[in-house]
């Protein structure tokens, strides 16, 4: 079957009599949120750290990222789930933060960027990293539903290339952030990033921006802050314009990009990437208000970060009541990957994913399908009457999304890629190809031979780098990947996810599977196919 017809066997069965046509939308995309940071997934069932430790299902040792208190205050997210429909099968394609939103963004798995091939030639086999950007010019969402009627906005974290002024260049990190030159310096340096994301990219409306992470900004340190409340405002104050035409909001999150710290609510709100504001915006309830709600309830402190994200979401909730758009508007609430198993094929790239749209979505509905990031583009081009490109690698599941049974004829396995691994997932196994050139193997068992040696953990991953961050020797691979997957070195790994959602138990090895590892392997290498490398055995140059 080719991309095309793939692309097209969904929507065609979209629009249905008595449905409402070309409603808005509006997409919250969470950085880094796991299963169990949220309340409407079960995370015994799910795959989360919480979860997994809670079973008996991690042999890592002592950890903090799995939540002493699991329950999170989220009446507004919860609200989206039972109004509308629940997804738990929704993959991001890559799980590190550049290539899920370029995958977002053009409806294509990572590997296809411009920008990545020019690195990267086609043929080569390619290791996935933070690199995969959107190239200048090239379509992706903002294009696509402009050219469809729609208005376009976005607001929060970019993140995926073309804005050369990513960092503020030359700024001391212990500078006072009251500095009025220094005030003046990163107001012009913010509104260049500004234009160019809005310009380059398509935007009409590109408002209260991260370029990239907070951290990677240059900014003084003292306002490397996540600040919920300036990107509610922006995103409200797009939705409040008079329009005739439909709209479509992109409202990517900076939160939580690690574990919830109740820290993050006790720094300065009136601080933000394009200088400090007079006051902290008055869109959502005061931070104070969410330490007594969570008191009242008994939860700890610590989770205070969920309900500081569901009153984000309350905030647009609220706005699109008011204006009198809520019905026809479809809001949809995922993550970009999770943190548990970010930069592996585990089911990191498992995500939440939910959407109410009143006069679309029958209230409690459920999809079990697999479906993706990929299929974003598709499915919203479908609601909006556009027309999809056949480079798009996605489908459309806008049936699915508004009742109908999964279709007869959707994806059998969908593809998932970073770093040197591959893997195939379909609706009750995955198999994990890990194929670093000889030299990353080399690196990778010279790093294993000292920490047997030492004593130490582990520190050089998949991609034959060793691990960049401040806590390496607590965290081993980068994203405590290790801990987390005790096979993650596994050459060929096969798991049945329905009795082993956390993936501990790697079955490629016995002989009882070997059908079904079989079967897998000619699946991945039917995925790999269209794409531009090559990958070991699997796709030849």
């Amino acid at each position: 079957m080719t991309r095309r017809e793939f692309a097209g066997m969904a929507g065609a069965a979209a629009l249905q009599p008595g449905v409402p046509a070309r409603p808005n939308i509006v997409l919250i995309y969470a950085d880094d949120l796991d299963f169990d940071e949220i309340g409407c997934y079960d995370i015994d069932k799910f795959p989360c750290t919480t979860g997994a430790v809670r079973n008996g299902r991690y042999a890592g040792g002592k950890t903090n990222r799995a939540y002493a208190d699991p329950r999170m205050l989220t009446p507004n997210i919860d609200s989206l789930a039972r109004g509308g429909v629940q997804f738990s099968r929704f993959y991001v394609t890559t799980a590190i933060c550049t290539p899920s939103r370029y995958s977002l963004l053009t409806g294509q798995y990572a590997s296809r960027s411009p920008e990545f091939c020019k690195k990267n030639p086609p043929g080569t086999q390619a290791s996935i990293r933070w690199d995969t950007d959107l190239a200048p010019g090239q379509e992706n969402l903002a294009t696509a539903m402009k050219r469809a009627g729609y208005a376009t906005g976005m607001v929060g974290k970019w993140h995926c290339g073309m804005a050369g002024g990513y960092q503020l260049k030359g700024i001391d990190p212990g500078a006072d952030p009251w500095d009025s030159a220094l005030q003046r310096k990163i107001g012009d340096w913010y509104k260049a990033g500004q234009a160019h994301i809005r310009e380059r990219a398509g935007w009409d409306y590109a408002e209260s921006l991260y370029f990239q992470n907070k951290e990677g900004l240059g900014l003084p340190r003292a306002m490397q802050v996540h600040n919920l409340e300036w990107l509610a405002d922006g995103a409200v104050r797009f939705i409040r314009q008079k329009r005739e035409a439909p709209f479509f909001l992109y409202v990517p999150l900076t939160v939580p990009h690690a574990q919830y710290t109740a820290a993050w609510l006790r720094d300065d709100p009136r601080f933000t990437p394009s200088g400090i504001l007079d006051k902290a915006p008055p869109v959502m309830p005061p931070r104070e208000d969410i330490f007594r709600r969570l008191k009242k309830a008994g939860i700890d402190e610590r989770n205070a970060p969920a309900t500081w994200v569901d009153d984000l979401v309350g905030a647009i909730l609220k706005s699109l009541d008011e204006t009198g758009q809520a019905d026809n508007t479809l809001v949809v609430f995922a993550s970009d990957h999770q943190s548990r198993g970010k930069d592996t094929c585990f089911e990191s790239s498992r995500v939440p994913f939910v959407a109410r749209w009143p006069k679309g979505i029958p209230a409690g509905s459920k999809v079990d399908a697999l479906t993706a990031n990929i299929d974003l583009l598709p499915t919203f081009l479908d609601l909006a009457g556009g027309a999809v490109s056949s480079q798009v690698d996605g489908a459309s599941f806008a049936a699915m999304l508004k009742g109908a049974a999964k279709p007869e004829v959707w994806r059998k396995s969908l593809l998932l890629e970073t770093s040197n691994i591959r893997a195939a997932v379909s609706e009750e196994w995955k198999y994990i190809a890990n194929r670093p050139p000889e030299s990353v193997w080399r690196r990778i068992e010279e790093d294993a031979a000292e920490a047997l040696k030492t004593g130490r953990k582990r520190y050089v991953a998949l991609d034959g780098v060793r691990n960049p961050h401040p806590g390496y020797a607590n965290e081993g691979i980068r994203y405590s990947a290790l801990a987390d997957f005790p096979h993650y070195f596994d050459r060929d790994q096969l798991y049945h996810l329905p009795t082993d959602v956390f993936e501990q138990d790697n079955l490629a090895g016995d002989p009882s599977y070997r059908p079904q590892l079989a079967d897998l392997q000619e699946q991945l290498r039917g995925l790999l196919a269209p794409l531009p490398h090559s990958f070991a055995e699997f796709k030849q140059a």
